[in-house]
């Protein structure tokens, strides 16, 4: 899931741009790859953000790993440290796919706003005089318009998500503590922060600790290793909302996922960080996406037409 802190608002994209070109995108996702292997492959991306290549564009959100080449291209491949296996040819067709991810229309909660605004932040890693940035405006401003069009918006979004499984459990302790330091882990600390002391453990503390200076007073900034030893001692719920999975980083949230005063674990990262435990779950575990499907239900149809009318808008090709 994705990591940037000052989200865009879908009301102040501008179509005022001129438009650029896509030659070509290619892919690996969850119709290509297992959950497993896509979870690989963000390690072996880990720390690349695609600002090195000056004709092409990197997105990389909770489920899928893309490449898109401006045109004219002139490379054959993406040049990146992974294969990808699936591949669209033509600004129509590679733009109406993008769209519609923006729009929320292939994500796992149909409608979610959090991939409108990793899409926005790839884009926005570009350069001022980059080939595709002009494309982010042309996208953006087609899935903002898909989604008010048809109102699109997910019932139960990640964030929320995270809030029902934890209000679920009849006790709480006093503490949360939140890894990632991205939009949704922003989101949760936030979301979740008023009743009780939430701990926000990320790579880069003092950047997030400035991000959030206007924020909630009882959220604490911390690097992961940092987590006081009373805080682990004296109980704590756990929400895990980062993609930065490295070897070490698992290491880390292995010791709290097994420490003694852990009580509940809510997993939101593509792939479940670890092997079951007592009171874990994760995005993929049956429970959840019973949940998600019920609660997400009425904006199947909204999903299908916006999806529908992206793809009209660019001839039909997707």
């Amino acid at each position: 899931m994705a990591q940037t802190a000052d989200p865009p608002r879908e009301d102040r994209i501008s179509s005022a741009a001129p438009i650029g070109r896509i030659a070509w995108c290619a892919y690996n996702d969850a119709t290509t790859h297992s959950r497993g292997e896509l979870g690989a492959s963000f390690q072996q991306l880990d720390g690349v953000v695609g600002t090195d290549s000056t004709t092409g564009l990197l997105l990389r959100t909770c489920h899928r790993i893309e490449w898109y080449e401006a045109e004219p291209a002139m490379a054959a491949t993406a040049p990146l440290s992974i294969r990808l296996s699936r591949r669209i040819i033509g600004h129509e067709a590679a733009a109406s796919r993008l769209a519609q991810i923006a729009a929320g229309t292939m994500s796992l909660i149909l409608g979610e706003q959090f991939v409108f605004q990793q899409v926005h932040a790839a884009f926005d890693r570009l350069s001022a005089d980059h080939p595709l940035r002009p494309v982010g405006a042309e996208v953006l401003l087609l899935a903002s318009q898909a989604r008010r069009r048809f109102g699109l918006r997910a019932r139960l979004d990640y964030r929320d998500l995270a809030r029902t499984l934890l209000v679920a459990s009849t006790a709480h302790p006093p503490n949360l503590v939140v890894v990632g330091g991205g939009m949704l882990a922003q989101a949760i600390a936030h979301e979740l922060g008023d009743d009780r002391r939430v701990f926000l453990l990320t790579r880069s503390p003092k950047k997030l600790r400035r991000l959030l200076r206007s924020g909630s007073a009882r959220t604490t900034v911390l690097r992961i290793a940092d987590l006081p030893e009373a805080v682990r001692e004296s109980g704590f719920d756990l929400v895990l909302a980062t993609s930065g999975l490295t070897p070490q980083y698992r290491d880390h949230i292995a010791r709290l996922v097994d420490a003694a005063a852990r009580r509940l674990v809510v997993d939101l990262c593509a792939t479940p960080v670890l092997h079951e435990r007592s009171n874990y779950q994760h995005l993929h575990h049956p429970v959840v996406t019973d949940l998600i499907e019920d609660a997400n239900r009425p904006a199947v149809e909204a999903a299908r037409a916006a999806s529908s009318w992206i793809e009209n808008h660019y001839g039909g090709r997707s």
